[in-house]
């Protein structure tokens, strides 16, 4: 074929690019494919002059480099004017002639300028496609991440062994090397504690004057005994902070000795000994009684005081009570009986039913929320009562009142038990007041025109308000009082006029004392020899006359004096609403009350319950769960402190 194009041999390079044509159309034509994608599995673009061509380009723009982190849109302008289109060569497969294939000169030389200007990017290393190996900095960032999502979530060491999990943190992060479960707990869970317990115990020491300390004991699921201590203080900045001491082990037997013992224990082992003015647990004599052998003043748990009180005068009601449980049973075991029920809802227009509560035995709240449901679905419960072939035994037209009304009666219960529950906020200041109003109510409402049954209910009440220990009694606890005058929400409101002078005689004497120690320490601070200038062997100085005038010169008044002056201010100043942050108001008025502000910050750290125990046990039947049945009791003490401190 070179011969017939060629007349003369000499000129045979000349007429290539015919022949190269000639033979791609004949290619083409018997295959359906360009030579180019046969050979090479690729497409030519262009001619072999055009490819010289581009290859010589490549030698001029080689030292062009693009950016590696640019984008495809950066790499690859929009601009279609300057790119060599990447489609398949223009042969056209249907015609074998010369001409038709032939490109002439001009349309060579405008390839070749398009080429030209194309800078050319270089090949990306394949090094940049493989994962880089994850530093050491991100590895324990990432850990650190890990680890305190199984501490706040109570999630099994085992999570990082499921295959789901592994997949899921691969998709996030391939490069990620997720730890084995035993280097979780044998390693990185013993490390964190440790640094969390350091942190805790400088923060304890640098910020905590003194506090209340709460304690509980419970028994989990595997029959194992623990303890737990919180300690409760006001930091510089007046804001509460709460601090789990330990959740123990506790495998012998509940005597206030033994108790006694581990209190001490733990409270020498955070070297607070002398920094608990007030302790606060339920109602048991053994733990009354360990609290008493380690001289601390104790405070029964009010809201546990308040459970024994109605649960006490609901006993008149017992079988009011059975009957109720006995229909809510029913309903909530029978799937047909609450299949009716909901029907019966939904066809008096009830968009999404509700459905009823069984109460549970050591919370009387519970109680109040099944009848209170019960009240709500009256007419539903009634109306599928006659529906069912085997009803249980409904509520006579009595009763159906007295469950009403007992609703009214114990829902100034449950409010102050709610109140008092926080552990976010201070609650000592709160017990004298919620005491009161709880009398205030009950009192009230023997007016009304109840039914004989519910004033039985409230006369049991008010008896066991009067008559319970401690609770009559809560008007004569110096901290409870001193707690309630301090809070500028309440101040002497609370208090008769005869009781507001001892009150007041009281908070003055302890503002004295703190200000007497104020004055030592400044006394102490000007004894102190002041450093001569260098050189001035005689000690002559440029401040000797101040600080002898100073030295002179004595505070006015007594210390009594001056604490009846900032009493008295802080009585004249107005009361807050009841929504406000009383710890908030002090952090903003300390500099108006220097010493009164010093003695609430000591005092208002006081709780009046024990809840934060209950909630430490109930985050520990969380984590001792099914699945956990067998961490050891040092694993659980780690998680549940790294729960509540970390």
């Amino acid at each position: 074929m070179l011969a017939k194009k060629t007349v003369d041999l000499n000129r045979w390079d000349r007429v290539l690019h015919e022949v190269e044509y000639a033979l791609n159309n004949m290619l083409c034509a018997s295959t359906g494919e360009a030579p180019s994608k046969l050979l090479f599995g690729v497409y030519q673009h262009g001619t072999v002059e055009a490819i010289s061509a581009e290859n010589q380009s490549n030698k001029v723009n080689e030292e062009i480099v693009d950016d590696p982190g640019q984008t495809s849109s950066d790499q690859f302008p929009a601009s279609s004017s300057n790119m060599v289109p990447n489609t398949t060569p223009t042969t056209d497969i249907q015609n074998t002639t010369p001409s038709t294939s032939f490109q002439n000169p001009a349309s060579s030389t405008s390839i070749q300028n398009s080429i030209a200007n194309i800078r050319k990017r270089k090949q990306t290393n394949i090094s940049e496609y493989v994962p880089r190996k994850m530093t050491f900095d991100t590895q324990k960032k990432i850990d650190d991440a890990l680890i305190q999502m199984i501490t706040k979530d109570f999630q099994p060491f085992k999570i990082v062994e499921d295959e789901g999990f592994r997949h899921f943190v691969h998709l996030l992060n391939s490069s990620y090397k997720i730890p084995n479960r035993h280097t979780l707990s044998k390693v990185h869970i013993p490390a964190l504690y440790q640094k969390c317990l350091i942190e805790t115990k400088e923060m304890i020491k640098s910020e905590a004057v003194c506090g209340c300390i709460t304690t509980d004991c419970w028994t989990s699921r595997s029959n194992m005994g623990y303890i737990a201590i919180t300690f409760h203080f006001i930091d510089n900045n007046f804001g509460l902070k709460s601090v789990l001491l330990g959740c123990h082990e506790f495998s012998e037997n509940h005597t206030s000795v033994n108790l006694s013992n581990q209190i001490q224990l733990t409270l020498e082992e955070w070297d607070l000994t002398n920094k608990i003015t007030f302790a606060v647990s339920d109602n048991a004599y053994n733990i009354k009684r360990a609290l008493s052998i380690l001289e601390l003043k104790h405070f029964g748990c009010f809201a546990h005081t308040l459970n024994l009180i109605v649960q006490g005068a609901l006993t008149i009601e017992s079988n009011l009570l059975e009957k109720i449980k006995t229909i809510v049973t029913h309903f909530r075991k029978s799937t047909s009986a609450n299949k009716k029920l909901n029907n019966y809802q939904i066809s008096n227009g009830a968009k999404e039913p509700k459905k009823l509560l069984q109460d549970v035995s050591t919370r009387w709240n519970s109680t109040l929320y099944m009848i209170e449901r019960l009240v709500e679905l009256e007419s539903s419960i009634r109306g599928t009562l006659g529906l069912l072939d085997n009803p249980p035994e409904g509520l006579t037209v009595d009763e159906w009142k007295v469950t009403r009304e007992l609703c009214i009666v114990l829902r100034p219960f449950e409010e102050a038990t709610k109140a008092v529950s926080g552990d976010k906020y201070m609650t000592a200041s709160l017990v004298i007041v919620l005491a009161e109003g709880l009398k205030n109510v009950c009192s009230k409402l023997q007016k009304e025109n109840y039914h004989q049954r519910v004033n039985n209910v409230l006369n049991k009440l008010l008896s066991g308000m009067n008559d319970r220990d401690r609770w009559g009694n809560i008007i004569g606890s110096h901290t409870l009082v001193r707690c309630t005058f301090l809070d500028p929400r309440f101040k002497n409101i609370p208090f008769t006029e005869n009781h507001l002078q001892m009150i007041k005689s009281d908070i003055i004497e302890k503002t004295a004392s703190i200000i007497s120690a104020i004055r030592s320490d400044n006394e102490v601070q000007r004894t102190l020899p002041t450093p001569t200038a260098s050189g001035n062997e005689q000690g002559f100085s440029i401040w000797s006359s101040i600080d002898s005038k100073v030295s002179q010169i004595q505070p006015s008044g007594t210390n009594t004096s001056r604490a009846i002056i900032e009493v008295q201010r802080y009585l004249e100043d107005d009361v807050q609403n009841r929504n406000t942050d009383a710890l908030k108001w002090w952090m903003d008025n300390k500099h108006n009350y220097p010493y009164l502000s010093q003695l609430a910050r000591r005092t208002l750290c006081c709780l009046g319950t024990s809840v934060p125990c209950e909630r430490v046990f109930s985050k520990a039947g969380l984590l001792i769960s099914d699945r956990r049945s067998r961490l050891s009791s040092k694993k659980v003490e780690m998680l549940l402190f790294l729960n509540q401190n970390s």
